[in-house]
């Protein structure tokens, strides 16, 4: 029976040339046979990564949990490499090609390269290996122009192999990572660049029939109609903004999933805050940003119209289960920007995202937002990297993304900042629905 490859066909169609091909580490003294990884060999793969978290080899304690979404999308949208020793057939090391998070753009730049190995890979192999798999993702018809790696900050040796094989940081992220033996760590978001030449844009067809296939209805059936947003308890909650406008702010219905997506697309296609390509589909909204999200409507108390939408929707970018980090998608309608609703709902996303357990806020922002990147130092989000190509945006091209991040333990002062700081006490006493 012929062997079953581990391949995504994430707009990719290409398949590796020449392969299995013996490849030659550290100047001679290490020989590994690199092939497609196949589905037979699975168990190993998921071995070698679970051993790697206990020896807190650049893989965290609680990183990559049994069906975690993180691990099935590590599994189910990569492009998996196996390296084994060429005499033994022992599997030293498994690599993986994959769409990276770390963007807003499905028509890719980006790939994520992961390294997980035995042993007998040090870190001059580890790193060159990571390099290789540059070769690889380039030889691949989705137009990656540049893969990066995440390396705990501890691992120094590994890290400065990285360095000497073009990678360079483009972010530090804060306690973002526990490794056994040494605890919560942070971590190194780190770039190589690709050559970038013939690089296009992949059609909207393109895009379309990759989504279409993957996001199909009997999936959103049973996914997401099955379930829907997650309901915040603590909603309804009504208040009013600095400039005397009341709002009502809902828990989303799942009747609303179309109009949140129409705003959100429509923004998107004027330029304004949103890729091209970050909203293809209704059935990629509710599957990416809604299932298993809380969902908040804004409404306008005077007319009952609907205002705008609040998203939150816990991070794929985290590399600890416990980090509660949580990512926040916002969108305002045109004539309501000078209403100070942006201020008060960032007041109400505080007191929702604390009752949801949320520690930690995450945010991409566009760097040619100028406006949004204030917003976010404004409540207290602290920049820790730019991510270069991250998104391609209307009339500008392809942008860099700027990441912030920021605590949400102090409630209290952060609404004081904000000054709504009486929400915060009335909240603790309000009953469910009752008004602010």
């Amino acid at each position: 029976m012929a062997k079953e490859y581990c391949r995504d066909s994430f707009f990719s169609t290409t398949h590796i040339a020449n392969l299995p091909k013996q490849f030659s580490f550290n100047k001679g003294k290490k020989t590994l046979m690199i092939d497609y990884a196949t589905t037979d060999q699975l168990h190993i793969y998921k071995k070698m990564i679970n051993d790697a978290a206990i020896r807190g080899d650049n893989v965290g304690v609680d990183e990559y949990n049994e069906n975690d979404i993180k691990t099935e999308l590590l599994f189910d949208m990569s492009e998996i490499f196996q390296a084994t020793d060429p005499n033994t057939g022992h599997i030293e090391a498994v690599m993986f090609i994959q769409h990276c998070f770390y963007q807003r753009a499905l028509d890719s730049r980006s790939a994520t390269v992961h390294v997980f190995r035995s042993n007998g890979i040090d870190n001059v192999v580890y790193a060159e290996l990571a390099s290789l798999m540059g070769d690889f993702a380039q030889a691949l018809d989705i137009g990656y122009t540049q893969i990066c790696v995440h390396v705990a900050f501890s691992m120094t040796d590994l890290y400065l192999e990285l360095r000497k094989q073009g990678f360079v940081t483009v972010a530090l992220f804060p306690e973002w990572v526990e490794l056994a033996g040494i605890g919560v760590d942070d971590s190194a978001l780190m770039v190589k660049q690709l050559d970038a030449s013939n690089r296009k844009l992949n059609s909207k067809e393109e895009i379309l029939k990759v989504i279409k296939s993957k996001f199909t209805p009997e999936i959103v059936q049973s996914t997401y109609f099955s379930s829907g947003c997650v309901p915040v308890p603590i909603l309804p909650i009504t208040a009013t903004t600095k400039q005397g406008f009341k709002f009502t702010f809902r828990n989303a219905r799942i009747e609303e999933d179309e109009m949140m997506y129409k705003m959100l697309s429509d923004a998107a296609n004027e330029g304004d805050g949103y890729a091209i390509d970050e909203l293809p589909t209704l059935n990629f909204f509710r599957m990416a940003y809604l299932a298993g999200s809380a969902a908040v409507i804004m409404e306008d108390v005077a007319t009952k119209a609907v205002a705008g939408a609040m998203i939150f929707l816990k991070s794929l970018q985290g590399r600890r289960a416990t980090s509660s980090i949580v990512g926040t998608s916002v969108i305002l309608k045109k004539e309501y920007r000078s209403s100070g609703l942006n201020n008060l709902g960032r007041a109400i996303g505080i007191i929702v995202l604390r009752s949801m357990g949320f520690k930690k806020e995450f945010s991409i922002t566009f760097s040619t937002n100028y406006a949004a990147i204030k917003a976010t130092k404004r409540f207290q989000l602290q920049t820790i990297g730019i991510f270069p190509n991250g998104a391609y945006q209307r009339g500008r091209g392809w942008v860099d993304l700027v990441y912030a991040l920021g605590s949400l333990e102090d409630e209290v002062g952060m609404l004081s900042k904000l000054g709504f700081e009486h929400l915060a006490s009335s909240n603790k006493k309000q009953a469910v629905g009752s008004k602010l």
